[in-house]
């Protein structure tokens, strides 16, 4: 089974940072999301936006990570399209306590 990885693209909007993934995120790549959440807080980031909209597949590592970045960085905030992702968020209770991306995104 071919692993396709992770791919993370920055986006810095003012106080608003996006990491747009791409890819997989799991136990062998979550931490290289942790490592460009925590350094986009560190660089003033006031809203963190994770856009999942590329992410093919999400483990409860990649689930575990994305909740420690809300809780270092404060406000965080999701774009999903795919069903698969979403899913991962309501069969786990996490949809409401993350929220998706204001309208302004």
């Amino acid at each position: 089974m071919q692993r396709c990885g992770l791919s993370i693209y920055i986006d810095v909007e003012g106080a608003r940072h996006t990491l747009a993934l791409a890819g997989e995120l799991d136990m062998a790549t979550a931490r290289a999301l942790k490592r460009a959440g925590l350094q986009a807080c560190r660089e003033g980031a006031q809203e963190l936006v994770l856009d999942l909209r590329e992410l093919a597949f999400m483990d409860s590592t990649g689930l575990h990570t994305i909740l420690a970045l809300r809780e270092h960085c404060g406000a965080l905030y999701l774009k999903h399209e795919h069903a698969n992702i979403r899913r991962v968020f309501e069969l786990t209770g996490i949809a409401d306590l993350l929220g998706t991306t204001p309208s302004a995104v």
